[in-house]
């Protein structure tokens, strides 16, 4: 039987501290402890974004707390999470060294996301988005980093299904997107930290009339200001990056859909087949 390990200096810090803390440290708090294996792997952005607070107050709840930079504050944390285990040290870190437990982690967590997917969405929000793909006489799918991906993805196979987009980034503003006008769709994808550049080509089509179709991580995003339609999609940013599966997964189910209008009818029939197509998909991956 193993003695119990000491508890993490940080853990002493934080207990010691919290019930004196502005709401808004707290809250930075409350989400370290509901997942101290992420948590120790966040970057400043996004422990502020999963706590829906500033930078600048995580920084001041770092300096509360006696560390002199973020990364100072962010290498305690991992310590206490190598610590923190029923067994010994070196068993608590070997989701992030084994391939085998790293691979059942992302797994889980993606079916985390497609869960909350199901819940978030639709059919009356999915119906309406394909019909926006559909009908649109072009068909601009923008976004940066990660969110590129996702373009790349979702116009591959829309362009299979029959709906040729193309995907572009924001520097293609002013070929692709400034050239789009009524009748037209632009498709804006971003997940945090959110591209600014994104939000200024959704602005700038907004105002020549284009219609706007977006992805993001929640119904609130920034992106939500200026789109017609915009679908939260979950996703989880395990270390490095978003995960992209549930977007895959969403993608391919509108493929899906497109592809077999013109056998099943379009307004009658299009509410009976794209959630049973996602959850088909859900329950494959």
């Amino acid at each position: 039987m193993t003695s119990p390990l000491p508890i993490p200096e940080i853990e002493t810090r934080l207990l010691q501290a919290y019930s004196e803390l502005p709401p808004g440290q707290r809250s930075v708090v409350d989400c370290l402890t509901a997942d101290p294996l992420l948590g120790a792997m966040w970057g400043i952005e996004a422990m502020a974004e999963r706590a829906e607070v500033s930078v600048g107050t995580v920084l001041r709840l770092a300096k509360r707390l006696g560390y002199h930079s973020f990364i100072e504050f962010r290498d305690a944390l991992r310590s206490a999470f190598s610590m923190r285990t029923v067994e010994n040290a070196a068993e608590a870190n070997a989701p992030l060294r084994d391939i085998h437990g790293t691979l059942a982690e992302v797994t889980r967590r993606d079916g985390l996301c497609f869960q909350r997917l199901m819940q978030d969405v639709d059919e009356p929000l999915l119906a309406e988005a394909t019909r926006m793909l559909v009908q649109a006489h072009h068909r601009v799918i923008l976004g940066r980093g990660v969110s590129h991906m996702m373009c790349l993805i979702l116009a591959f196979y829309l362009t299979q299904a029959g709906l040729p987009c193309v995907a572009a980034i924001p520097s293609d503003y002013a070929t692709q997107v400034a050239n789009l006008g009524p009748g037209d769709l632009l498709v804006a994808i971003s997940f945090p930290p959110y591209s600014r550049e994104t939000v200024d080509a959704m602005a700038f089509a907004r105002e020549n009339g284009v219609q706007i179709l977006a992805f993001s991580d929640r119904k609130d995003s920034p992106l939500a200001l200026h789109s017609d339609l915009l679908i939260p999609v979950p996703s989880e940013d395990l270390l490095y990056s978003h995960s992209l599966t549930t977007f895959a997964a969403l993608s391919h189910a509108f493929a899906i859909v497109v592809a077999g209008l013109d056998a099943w009818g379009w307004e009658n029939n299009i509410y009976k087949f794209i959630l049973p197509i996602l959850a088909i998909l859900f329950r494959l991956f």
